[in-house]
């Protein structure tokens, strides 16, 4: 059977159709598992990290609005969110009605805000979607653009560039580099070292569910079922597999003038 070529656009509305029929928005967009929901708890712990008080902050790929949602009670003086898909934008207004966040929609390509229009610029498992290096290229020269100070991106990191057509983990350097030439400086990487859950996880995943399951789509009950059992012991290892892979917070700044 032919695969479809990757339109971010469509695929992120047909997400957020998935997303939409649940109870919870709140989570990362995409699968909703109890691995993921473990990894959305380590996540907040590096989200909690950004100091957003009083600044103009902007989420690029701000999806259902969860992250957005979060740093509504941090004290930020402006939140603004852009995304593709439009049934993502929607989905997050729902979501976070009545905290005077503006969420715009955008091309994917380009960002519709001034130069240095915030003090800090955020993505949130975005960049490894852009999967072609001139598109990758082109959204990372925006978010500098729009940036005064500081660009935070939460990213798959992995040792090479490894993936598939939707999706590529990238090395730190590999990010370092391009962010250096738009003049933001690497300050601070950290990991949320889940390694022994996101193996497991992930085998059971591909073993126990059918393969033309699309991302958002609910996973079989036995799926479900073995990682909330195998959970508990991959987390207690998970302590003691180093990683610097899979989810990576790398933070960078814009040198003074």
């Amino acid at each position: 059977m032919a695969v479809k070529p990757y339109n971010p656009e469509s695929y992120w509305d047909q997400v957020a159709h998935e997303i939409g029929s649940r109870r919870e928005l709140k989570l990362i967009a995409g699968d909703d598992e109890p691995y993921y929901r473990y990894k959305r708890a380590k996540f907040l712990q590096l989200l909690n990290r950004l100091d957003v008080t009083g600044k103009t902050v902007l989420e690029v790929g701000s999806g259902p609005g969860g992250n957005l949602d979060v740093l509504s009670r941090k004290g930020a003086g402006a939140l603004y969110g852009a995304d593709v898909s439009q049934q993502m934008i929607d989905l997050a207004r729902r979501l976070l009605q009545g905290r005077g966040v503006e969420i715009r929609k955008t091309n994917g390509t380009s960002l519709p805000f001034e130069d240095r229009f915030f003090d800090l610029v955020f993505t949130s498992t975005v960049l490894q979607h852009n999967t072609h290096e001139e598109s990758l290229r082109g959204l990372i020269t925006e978010i500098c653009r729009v940036s005064r100070s500081e660009v935070v991106i939460f990213e798959r990191i992995e040792p090479v560039v490894k993936g598939h057509d939707s999706n590529l983990g990238r090395p730190v350097s590999y990010y370092a580099a391009l962010f250096r030439e738009q003049g933001f400086e690497l300050r601070e990487t950290r990991f949320l070292h889940i390694q022994a859950s996101y193996v497991v996880c992930g085998l059971i995943r591909k073993l126990f569910n059918p393969r033309s399951r699309r991302e958002g789509e609910s996973l079989t009950s036995f799926s479900l079922w073995l990682q909330r059992v195998l959970l508990p012991l991959t987390r207690i290892l998970d302590r003691w597999v180093p990683g610097k892979r899979d989810l990576g917070m790398l933070h960078f700044t814009r040198p003074a003038s």
